[in-house]
């Protein structure tokens, strides 16, 4: 029988070698790892989303709405002043429909010129007076009436009787009187200026016409009844 020796295989072992092809693939590794980190990191940060937690939103919305409520506030302003305004007219227009119907009431619609009552009515100025004179035609008729008018405040100064005439009491009529020329109706407003001392205790009207016929028309009151509180 054939006898079969052993194979011994002999290997030489570098120790230095070894441990530098160690240290060579554990710095391999470090490089790798480490250019693995920064290329990550490079491009992390380029393509990072920003967050959106909607605050910018929110706050585009709230300076939106404070704005449309300051619109709305400024148009309520404006509407309410204009209904101020639409109020002071209605009550003008009211005042002048009122006026109309007592001119033209039934009981005075007689023919010719009709005079209404005047009115004075006291300022901050206790001299001075704000004054309202109305003439107007009976029936209604299309004849155009023209005429002067004439206002004298009969009083006393001193317990003297003093005659003081309007046009010379009211400085815009410059001393001239009072020049009538309507169809239906004629108002003239004003203020005069008494005399100090002086005591108003009676007003006369006097209408001198020439259109459509010569004719005189006069009416006195008390100055108590011409008298009011509000002019």
């Amino acid at each position: 029988m054939a006898r079969h020796h052993p194979r011994t295989v002999i290997r030489r072992d570098h120790p230095r070698k070894t441990l530098l092809v160690r240290v060579l693939l554990v710095l391999a590794f470090v490089l790798l790892v480490l250019l693995a980190y920064g290329t990550g990191h490079r491009y992390g940060s380029i393509s990072r989303v920003p967050i959106n937690d909607g605050s910018d939103e929110f706050r585009a919305r709230i300076s939106e709405l404070e704005t449309r409520a300051e619109l709305d506030k400024q148009t309520l302003s404006t509407l309410m002043e204009s209904l101020a305004q639409s109020r002071g007219v209605n009550t003008e227009l009211e005042g002048e429909l009122a006026f109309y119907r007592e001119v033209m009431a039934p009981e005075e619609l007689a023919e010719g010129v009709r005079l209404r009552v005047p009115r004075f009515g006291p300022t901050a100025d206790p001299l001075r007076w704000r004054y309202e004179l109305v003439v107007h035609q009976g029936q209604p008729a299309e004849a155009r009436f023209i005429g002067e008018l004439k206002l004298r405040v009969v009083g006393r100064v001193q317990g003297q009787p003093v005659v003081m005439n309007l046009r010379d009491l009211d400085g815009r009529l410059a001393g001239q009187p009072l020049t009538i020329n309507f169809r239906y109706f004629q108002r003239f407003e004003g203020e005069v200026l008494l005399p100090p001392g002086f005591t108003p205790e009676r007003v006369e009207v006097d209408v001198a016409l020439r259109k459509p016929k010569a004719n005189r028309v006069s009416a006195a009151h008390d100055w108590g009844e011409v008298m009011v509180y509000t002019l």
